[in-house]
C-alpha cells in the first residue's frame, strides 16, 4: 500500500483499543442491541463488532455524500421533462399546476410538499424551491405503473405513467439508459430505470434510517435482500443512464467506492 492509500485509509473512522477510555465512550452511545446486529457479521470477519459498525459509519455518510449529487441530478433531468410536457399540454412549464394526470399518491406528495414552502418561497422561485421539496420517493414513483385517482369517488380513473409520462418525455430524462441495457443484454424499459432507481432510494432510505448495512439491503415490496455492493453499483448505473460525464466524475471521486474497498473481509 502506498503513501497516497496509507493516507486515505487513515481518513476512515479508526477502532479504539480494546479496554480504552474511547472504546467505553463509543460504546456507551450505542445500545447492546443495536451492535449485537453486528456481531455474526463480525464473527465471520474475524473483526471486533466495534470496528464493523465503525466501518458501516463510514460507508453510510459516503453513501449519503454521493447519493445526495445522484437525487438532485434525478429531480433536475425528470422536473425538466414534466415541464416541456406541461408546457406542451398547458402552456406553461409548472407541471404541478398543469392538471397532468396523477394518480392520488403523487398529488399527495405535491400537496405536502407545497405545505413545507414559506409563504416568500410561493411567491418567489415556486417551481425550484417545490422541486427541491419533493421526496426522493416522488421521483421514484413516476417511474411506476400509476395508481388509482380519485379514488374514493364514484368515478374512479387509473393513472397511466407510461404513456402519459415516461413516453411523452421522461425517458429522455435517461439519455444513456438505452446503452446501459443493451450493454447488459436487456431492453431498455421504464421498469428497467426503475429497479435501478429503487435499488438507490433502498439505499438511501437504509442510510438515511441509520440501518446497518454489511447485511445487505432489503428492497421493499420484494421480499428479498441485495449485497451492499449491488446497491452501490447501482448509484454507478444511475448516473449513466443519466449522464456519461457525471458517471466519469463520480467514478474517480465516489467516497462509497473508496470506503468500499476498506470493508472488513472474511478471512479465507
Amino acid at each position: 500500500m502506498n503513501s497516497q492509500s496509507n493516507a486515505a485509509a487513515a481518513s476512515l473512522s479508526q477502532t479504539p483499543r480494546k479496554g480504552s477510555s474511547q472504546e467505553r465512550a463509543l460504546l456507551s452511545c450505542i445500545t447492546n442491541e443495536r451492535l449485537a446486529s453486528y456481531d455474526s457479521e463480525a464473527q465471520r470477519r474475524s473483526c471486533p463488532a466495534l470496528q464493523l459498525y465503525l466501518w458501516d459509519h463510514d460507508m453510510a455518510s459516503a453513501c449519503m455524500g454521493d447519493i445526495a449529487i445522484l437525487e438532485v441530478a434525478l429531480r433536475n433531468h425528470m422536473d425538466q421533462q414534466l415541464s416541456i410536457i406541461a408546457l406542451e399540454q398547458a402552456n406553461t412549464k409548472d407541471w404541478y399546476m398543469a392538471g397532468l394526470r396523477f394518480d392520488d399518491r403523487t398529488q399527495r406528495q405535491i400537496r405536502e410538499a407545497w405545505g413545507h414552502l414559506t409563504i416568500q418561497q410561493k411567491k418567489r422561485h415556486t417551481h425550484g424551491h417545490l422541486v427541491a421539496a419533493l421526496t426522493f420517493g416522488f421521483w421514484r414513483n413516476l417511474l411506476e405503473n400509476g395508481g388509482a385517482i380519485r379514488a374514493h369517488w364514484p368515478d374512479e380513473d387509473s393513472a397511466d405513467y407510461e404513456n402519459d409520462f415516461w413516453r411523452k418525455g421522461i425517458v429522455k430524462a435517461f439519455p444513456g439508459g438505452r446503452r446501459h441495457a443493451l450493454d447488459a443484454n436487456a431492453k431498455w424499459t421504464r421498469n428497467y430505470a426503475l429497479a435501478i432507481v429503487k435499488t438507490v432510494h433502498a439505499l438511501r432510505n437504509r442510510v438515511a434510517h441509520h440501518e446497518p448495512l454489511v447485511n445487505g439491503i432489503p428492497l421493499p415490496g420484494e421480499n428479498r435482500r441485495i449485497a451492499l455492493a449491488e446497491a452501490v453499483q447501482a448509484c454507478f448505473d444511475l448516473a449513466m443512464i443519466m449522464d456519461r460525464d457525471l458517471y466519469a466524475w463520480l467514478m474517480d471521486n465516489s467516497k462509497m467506492k473508496f470506503v468500499l474497498e476498506y470493508e472488513p473481509q472474511p478471512n479465507k
